[in-house]
């Protein structure tokens, strides 16, 4: 009976102590005190403590945060757009996505009258600083003749447009609003230069995917690249580069370019859409087409 009286007064000795001690590293952390106020006991909080100003210190920068990534999304109130409606066919039909990057350029023109001997249609992510009084023409030709138009942003280059969400909204905008100007259409699809996965946009990857989907817009990478922008490529080589995998997909989406320096892929091009009509494929346009994104696929 002895014993367990000892037992219990040393649970209670070291109940307190543990109370103590804590309320002790209480008061460290929070700053604070008990003073009294008459009989009464006073809660007071030291607001000079190290603890106390570190709280305030990172409550506003929590705060700042908070603020400046919701203030992009106050910018550019007209860019918005009506998202794609893409029609799912049921048929068991080969369709192939032919896309032109980094245009236009006076070899978009040739690749325009190429597909008009096909009838073929393409579609085409265009970028605002290669665009002339002559890719103007070439802008209002692709509507005329059927083809999509797809921003890949106005000047492509990453330092800017990746280095915040509001510089890429600020570098798209304006491309954006220039193929508005010249073909009255509000273009609501994109591809990210060098893809929706880079080690660009890393740092800000997933928060510019949901704003620019916050606004409408759709982004469509690729599953089949001509690799006609890398080094010298050869016209056999981007022929083979497209024709290699093509029956790997039943839908699948052929990067091409068409800049300025892209005169093999304008030159072999009737090459490519003959071999590819011929394993029964039929062509049409990205917007037509549910998205197909690096990460989600």
């Amino acid at each position: 009976m002895r014993e367990k009286k000892c037992k219990f007064i040393l649970f209670g000795i070291l109940m307190v102590l543990t109370l103590r001690l804590c309320f002790i590293n209480y008061k460290a952390v929070t700053g604070v005190t008990i003073e009294e106020k008459g009989n009464e006991p006073v809660t007071v909080w030291n607001t000079d403590s190290d603890a106390q100003r570190k709280a305030i210190v990172e409550n506003e920068r929590i705060r700042v945060d908070v603020d400046t990534k919701k203030s992009y999304m106050k910018l550019y109130p007209d860019l918005y757009v009506e998202s794609i409606k893409p029609v799912i066919s049921l048929e068991k039909k080969k369709i192939a996505y032919l896309s032109f990057d980094d245009g236009p350029s006076h070899i978009t023109s040739e690749i325009l009258d190429t597909l008009s001997n096909y009838q073929v249609k393409a579609t085409f992510f265009v970028l605002g600083c290669t665009i002339t009084a002559e890719g103007e023409e070439c802008l209002k030709e692709m509507v005329e003749q059927g083809h999509a138009i797809g921003i890949h942003t106005y000047s492509h280059n990453y330092k800017n447009i990746y280095s915040s969400v509001e510089a890429f909204l600020k570098d798209f905008y304006q491309d954006y609003l220039l193929i508005y100007e010249t073909t009255g259409i509000k273009v609501n699809i994109f591809r990210f230069p060098w893809g929706s996965y880079n080690t660009y946009n890393k740092g800000i990857r997933d928060e510019l995917i949901a704003e620019m989907e916050r606004r409408g817009f759709t982004y469509y990478d690729w599953n089949i690249s001509a690799e006609d922008s890398v080094g010298t490529p050869s016209e056999y080589r981007i022929k083979s580069n497209v024709l290699k995998d093509l029956d790997s997909y039943r839908n699948p989406i052929i990067l091409m370019h068409d800049s300025s320096v892209n005169k093999l892929t304008a030159k072999t091009l009737p090459d490519i859409l003959k071999s590819i009509q011929e394993k029964g494929y039929v062509f049409d346009t990205l917007n037509h087409r549910e998205p197909y994104q690096f990460g989600r696929h």
